[in-house]
C-alpha cells in the first residue's frame, strides 16, 4: 500500500508541476524590446535630477509604560495557582478543571502566568482560565476518551486534506489558465 501511495505521488507530483509551468509562462507576443540606450533628452533630464537627501528617521520618543494593574489573588487562587504550575510541568499531563457556571474543561496545561493558565482543550485551540474562575482543585485525569476524541479529529484533518489535494491538481491548472474565472 505504501508503495502504491509513493508511486501515485511521484508520478502526479510531475504532472502537476509541469502543468503550472506551462501556463505560468507569458507569450512572446506581450513583451515588447527593452531600449538598451538612452536618447538624449532621457540623458538631460537624468543628469538634471539631484540626489534626494536621505530621511533620518526620528528618533521615537521613549513611551513610559503604566504598572501593570494586578489584582491581588486570593489564599484560595494562590492554591490554584500552585497545583496548577506543579500539574504544569508535564506538556502531555490531562487535568480536568471545573469552572463557575457548572462548566467543565479536559486538557492539557500549555501556558501559566500570574493570573491563569491556557488549557488546549482540542487539537489546534486552548482556551484561557483565570485562577478567579475555578470552583474546584484542578486534578490529573487519563482522559482517555478525550485521547480517543482528538486521535479522530486529527484523523479527519488529515483525510480531509488528502481528500482535497486531488481537487487542488484539477482546479489549479484551470484557474491558472483563465478557465475558470473568480
Amino acid at each position: 500500500m505504501h508503495l502504491n501511495t509513493t508511486f501515485r505521488t511521484l508520478l502526479l507530483a510531475p504532472v502537476f508541476f509541469i502543468s503550472t509551468s506551462v501556463f505560468a509562462q507569458s507569450p512572446t507576443d506581450d513583451l515588447g524590446p527593452l531600449p538598451t540606450t538612452l536618447s538624449t533628452q532621457q540623458l538631460d533630464s537624468l543628469s538634471a535630477l539631484e540626489p534626494a537627501p536621505l530621511n533620518v528617521p526620528q528618533q521615537a520618543h521613549d513611551r513610559r509604560r503604566l504598572p501593570r494593574r494586578t489584582i491581588p489573588l486570593t489564599p484560595e487562587e494562590l492554591a490554584y495557582r500552585d497545583i496548577v504550575r506543579a500539574l504544569g510541568k508535564d506538556d502531555h499531563r490531562f487535568v480536568h478543571c471545573e469552572l463557575a457556571g457548572g462548566k467543565i474543561r479536559t486538557g492539557a496545561i500549555v501556558a501559566i502566568d500570574e493570573s491563569g493558565f491556557s488549557l488546549r482543550d482540542g487539537i489546534l485551540l486552548s482556551t484561557r482560565i483565570r485562577y478567579s474562575q475555578l470552583t474546584a482543585s484542578p486534578r490529573t485525569v487519563p482522559a482517555v476518551g478525550t485521547h480517543v476524541v482528538n486521535a479522530l479529529k486529527w484523523t479527519g484533518l488529515v483525510v480531509g486534506c488528502i481528500a482535497a489535494a486531488p481537487l487542488a491538481l484539477v482546479f489549479y491548472p484551470l484557474v491558472a489558465a483563465g478557465v475558470i474565472k473568480d
